[in-house]
């Protein structure tokens, strides 16, 4: 099976406990990154922000309610996700933000129409991510800003193996016990396992185009937010 049809089985099958297990796997902990991500975007008053990936919408709502002045899009590939993503956005009277059925590899958006755009807990599930990021940089205004939160593995040869235990064998069980998907959230360590390290994914946004490209880890490398302009 190729990897978008696998990555797609996957969300249509776990839409309805994703965030659920979000909190469970993270120990809440994705709460204070994406918590970060939304300061930084809401900080330069953007008007256009495309959130890919978006998934169950928690940041493309979060960008919405702290971000009046802009209209908010939120682009992802499984319906199962944004029929949540959509249920969130009527509980919440959000008028702001859209949500679109889309391929990131393929972004449905004209060239240098967004100020800001952002990715979160995607990037590594998608075939290419070279293609992706250099979709995000062509549909961002000159200035514009991307933002890709995602998972990662430490580098510290104590901590590492820790994380890998977690990652590897806690994890799943979590999945099996709380939400009875053992082999999608298998499929979350094997995507991450598999990722860019941070300095690969720094210097991939680099080789596309971006400038000024930095990231900051989190809880011991297990997490990082890079970010560059174009």
């Amino acid at each position: 099976m190729d990897k978008e049809k696998k990555v797609y089985e996957v969300f249509q099958n776990i839409s309805e406990d994703y965030d659920k297990m979000n909190d469970i796997i993270s120990l809440k902990q994705h709460r204070k990154w994406k918590g970060n991500l939304i300061r930084k975007i809401s900080a330069q008053k953007y008007t256009s922000i495309l959130d890919i990936c978006c998934g169950t919408g928690d940041i493309s709502l979060l960008l919405a309610q702290k971000n009046p002045q802009a209209q908010i899009y939120g682009l992802d590939f499984s319906e199962n996700m944004l029929a949540v993503a959509q249920r969130r956005k009527q509980n919440g009277h959000h008028t702001n933000v859209q949500f679109c059925q889309g391929n990131a590899m393929q972004l449905p958006y004209a060239d240098q129409l967004f100020d800001c755009t952002t990715i979160s807990f995607g990037l590594r599930n998608v075939p290419d991510y070279e293609q992706v990021l250099r979709e995000m940089y062509r549909i961002l205004k000159p200035g514009g800003m991307l933002y890709c939160l995602d998972s990662s593995y430490p580098t510290s040869p104590i901590i590492k193996p820790f994380f890998k235990l977690y990652f590897k064998f806690i994890m799943p069980g979590f999945g099996k016990f709380f939400a009875h998907h053992k082999k999608e959230y298998q499929w979350l360590n094997d995507s991450t396992e598999q990722f860019l390290s941070k300095k690969e994914l720094a210097a991939l946004l680099e080789k596309v185009g971006f400038q000024q490209v930095g990231y900051h880890s989190y809880l011991f490398g297990a997490a990082a937010l890079h970010y560059g302009k174009k």
